[in-house]
């Protein structure tokens, strides 16, 4: 592996490994968020949940479409298959499609609402919390520890 392909492995794994920390904080947030289902009344709630997924938009969507665009191709390409980062890909969607899902019960906050939706909410936000871990996890156990591989045989194959 040329030289500037192995530093680009090296900056994608420190990038992916920031901002794993830095999504600890939005975890957080979103069990915190749940928590609250129930608890609050719906206008303080909706506040809360609004600013979770304000929180959201800037942090996870921006680091998925990093991974997808720029981090899962170069997976791929090191592993000469597109099959390397299908299922995180598969995980991304799940995450968009839960987050879209707390953007409609964000709506639906504008009534009061019933027990029901209040318990729906809560799931969900555990829902896209356990999605989350899940992912991030796999990341760290398997992503991370691939791209050290290669770059460890780069620089091997260079000596």
């Amino acid at each position: 592996m040329p030289t500037s392909q192995r530093q680009g492995v090296a900056v994608e794994r420190r990038i992916l490994s920031h901002e794993h920390r830095e999504m600890e904080h939005v975890m957080g947030r979103i069990e915190a968020t749940a928590e609250m289902a129930g608890n609050l009344a719906a206008r303080d709630l909706a506040s809360a949940l609004r600013s979770l997924l304000d929180s959201i938009e800037k942090t996870v969507l921006p680091h998925l479409d990093w991974e997808d665009n720029f981090c899962y191709p170069e997976m791929d390409r090191l592993a000469q298959t597109a099959w390397a980062t299908r299922l995180l890909r598969l995980q991304h969607q799940q995450i968009r499609q839960g987050i879209d899902r707390l953007e409609a019960d964000w709506l639906a906050l504008r009534r009061e609402p019933t027990h029901r939706q209040l318990v729906d909410l809560r799931a969900r936000l555990y829902g896209v919390h356990a999605l989350m871990s899940s992912h991030f996890e796999q990341e760290e156990r398997v992503i991370l520890p691939f791209l050290d591989e290669n770059r460890m045989e780069a620089r091997s194959e260079e000596e």
